[in-house]
């Protein structure tokens, strides 16, 4: 069985910094692999301190007034020796924290005092302005916060995002959920967030890549012995990190490279399907029909003739293809739950890989369909599902605050819902898949993409351009990986040529074609 890591290129498959785990492993599993690496915690926190230090160096080299921000635990440690770094390279430093006189404890308390030993100047947080300084270190919270951050410490959260100054944040964002990303319920807003030992699920997708700018991160030189004890929760992906895809045989034909069909575009929703199957064409696919409400049929093909279009008998064109796409322009009315109905009850007697998007779910999730749909679901040889996060609320009866809270647990809780793949689209898009692989129990998670992406018929692309790698032959796990990463690497090249502003779904059909072929 082909595995998430013979999909990646060898560099890519070593790479730790592509690999994210829970603060619970790594609040258990650190002591132990600087154990095994024969380190101390000591060492592990100067050498997190030294990193932070360099990764300010790197991106602010000019600047000379530094204020760090030190709260209580080992994540103040970090950030004392990173002020002493600072001072002792001539740059003008001063510490803030809740309680000069307060002696921390452990490591950090040892931090603490070489910090002293320097004639550091620490000030309550009262004391400072924070404007006449020109960079904050953000060392206030770490990665064991998971209640509500305390009134004052929010406070001090409110002033820091209050200022224009550029932050650096140690580890993660202070008031970050590391699990989810989530503010509790305020959090720093970083420029430059440096993570150490393996990266944090929370920094990976939704608002916690809103929060921590850009990531940097450091294995602290005990990551082989901690990845040799950890599970990976989480593998990050993006398309530069793939192998090229196969050459196409020499002797191929259309029916070589599969027969999509698209199943949507009802009366006076042309356009959704009409981007799903022209990604599709894009992506490869050897032939593309598309079935639609019959007035939707001319806007549909217009200017693209080499869709093909059928109003009349579905089964007939089930009949026909290799896979297929259902739900672009669906809509929700009777002739929608009609379509819908019709095409499971085909595919719990003829398995076929299918992908189901926007109305179908919405369908789905309004138990429109009186059928065992899971049971139908998990008989196919291939079956994705890709929600953004409105249409995961709906599936799951909640809430779209609740999904992006915990984008991991909605994911993974859909595609165990219908025993499918399910594909969460939202910044840092996420894959919970159900092959048996030695990944199974990993989400995958794409780092690639952009903001100017959230607009009208984007995921319909996308839609397309998975059912077209699944009419290829690829199977269920590599097309999600592989359709996800080629979709948001289209949109970063629009975005480096054009920016993020203005761009349509349409934009990324040109740059997708060349994606596909590796140029």
């Amino acid at each position: 069985m082909m595995t998430l890591r013979n999909l990646l290129n060898e560099q890519a498959a070593e790479i730790l910094a592509y690999k994210a785990v829970s603060s619970e492993q790594v609040k258990t599993l650190e002591p132990k692999a600087a154990k095994a690496a024969n380190c101390r915690m000591y060492d592990l926190m100067l050498r997190a301190g030294e990193a932070a230090f360099s990764t300010l160096i790197k991106h602010w080299p000019s600047i000379t007034r530094i204020l760090v921000v030190a709260g209580n635990g080992n994540n103040a440690g970090d950030a004392y020796v990173v002020a002493k770094l600072a001072k002792l390279a001539g740059k003008q430093v001063s510490v803030i924290c809740e309680d000069p006189k307060r002696k921390l404890l452990g490591d950090a308390g040892t931090a603490q005092a070489e910090w002293h030993n320097i004639q550091g100047s620490t000030f309550t947080f009262a004391q400072i302005v924070f404007t006449d300084y020109e960079l904050i270190v953000d060392g206030l919270l770490g990665t064991g916060l998971t209640g509500e951050v305390r009134t004052l410490f929010q406070q001090v959260i409110n002033q820091i995002n209050q200022t224009s100054l550029q932050v650096l944040s140690i580890d993660l964002p202070s008031g970050m959920h590391a699990n989810t990303g989530m503010p509790l319920p305020i959090c720093v807003k970083a420029d430059v967030t440096v993570t150490f030992i393996a990266l944090k699920l929370g920094l990976i997708t939704g608002k916690g890549k809103e929060f921590c700018g850009q990531v940097e991160f450091t294995d602290l030189a005990v990551g082989d012995e901690f990845y040799q004890l950890a599970n990976v929760d989480a593998q990050v992906v993006n398309w530069s990190w793939l192998q090229p895809i196969e050459n196409r045989p020499i002797n191929g034909n259309k029916g070589t490279f599969g027969k999509l069909l698209c199943v949507g575009g009802n009366q006076g929703m042309p356009g959704a399907i009409r981007l799903s199957a022209e990604a599709a064409l894009r992506t490869g696919a050897g032939l593309v029909k598309v079935y639609c409400h019959q007035s939707s049929g001319l806007h549909v093909a217009s200017g693209r003739p080499e869709i093909m279009l059928q109003y009349q008998d579905l089964e007939t064109a089930l009949d026909w293809c290799t896979s297929i796409v259902i739900g672009p322009g669906l809509g929700q009315d009777q002739w929608a739950v009609q379509k819908l109905e019709q095409l499971l009850k085909y595919l719990a007697v003829t398995p076929k890989p299918v992908i189901i998007d926007a109305d179908a779910l919405n369908l789905l999730a309004r138990k429109k369909v009186k059928l065992d749909v899971k049971k139908i679901l998990a008989s196919l040889p291939a079956c994705i599902l890709t929600p953004h996060p409105g249409e995961a609320a709906r599936l799951l009866d909640s809430q779209i605050s609740v999904v992006e809270s915990d984008r991991y647990q909605a994911c993974k809780a859909i595609a165990q819902m219908f025993a499918c793949s399910c594909v969460l689209k939202g910044a840092g898009t996420l894959i919970y898949s159900k092959q048996e692989s030695d990944e199974q129990h990993s989400f995958i998670v794409c780092n690639g993409g952009n903001p100017g992406m959230a607009t009208a018929g984007m995921g319909d692309l996308l839609t397309g351009i998975l059912g077209a790698l699944l009419a290829q032959g690829m199977f269920e796990q590599q097309a999600a990986v592989y359709g996800v990463c080629a979709h948001a690497e289209a949109g970063d090249r629009v975005a480096r040529q054009y920016g993020q502003r203005g761009m349509i779904a349409s934009d990324l059909l040109q740059p997708l074609r060349a994606i596909i072929n590796a140029l």
